[in-house]
C-alpha cells in the first residue's frame, strides 16, 4: 500500500486539516494502530473515503497521530497530492466568541511611569 503520511502531537480538541488533490482514503491513525495499518492487520482509525478536500478531524485524546492520505495500492496507483497541518487552538471565552486579544497587546498599552 502506498500512502502520504504527516505525523502530530497533538491535545485533545485540537483540528487536523488534510488537504489532498483527489478523492482517496484520508484517516487520522493514533500512533498505537500505527504498525497494525502498516502490517495490513486490524487498526482503529477515523475518516474513510473523502471526495472533497479539505477534511478536518478532531484529536479525540492527546498524543501522536498520523494523518494518512492513502494513494492506491502497487497493482492500482492513484496519483494524488496532499498535505496535512495543526490548527491552532482556538480558545473559548464566556460569551462563546473568538478571543481577539492577547495578554502581550495589552502589556504593551500599559505604562507604569510615575509622574
Amino acid at each position: 500500500m502506498k500512502f502520504l503520511q504527516q505525523q502530530f502531537t497533538a491535545k485533545a480538541g485540537q483540528r487536523i486539516i488534510v488537504t489532498f488533490s483527489k478523492p482517496t482514503r484520508v484517516l487520522l491513525i493514533h500512533s498505537t494502530q500505527m504498525s497494525k495499518y502498516k502490517g495490513g492487520k486490524t487498526y482503529n482509525y477515523f475518516g474513510g473515503f473523502a471526495e472533497k478536500s479539505p477534511v478536518e478531524f478532531e484529536v479525540t485524546n492527546e498524543g501522536v497521530w498520523h494523518a494518512i492520505i492513502e494513494k492506491g495500492n502497487y497493482s492500482n496507483p492513484l496519483e494524488v497530492t496532499g498535505s496535512a497541518k495543526l490548527a491552532k487552538i482556538k480558545y473559548k471565552t464566556l460569551n462563546g466568541s473568538e478571543e481577539m486579544e492577547t495578554h502581550k497587546k495589552l502589556e504593551e498599552q500599559y505604562d507604569d511611569t510615575l509622574e
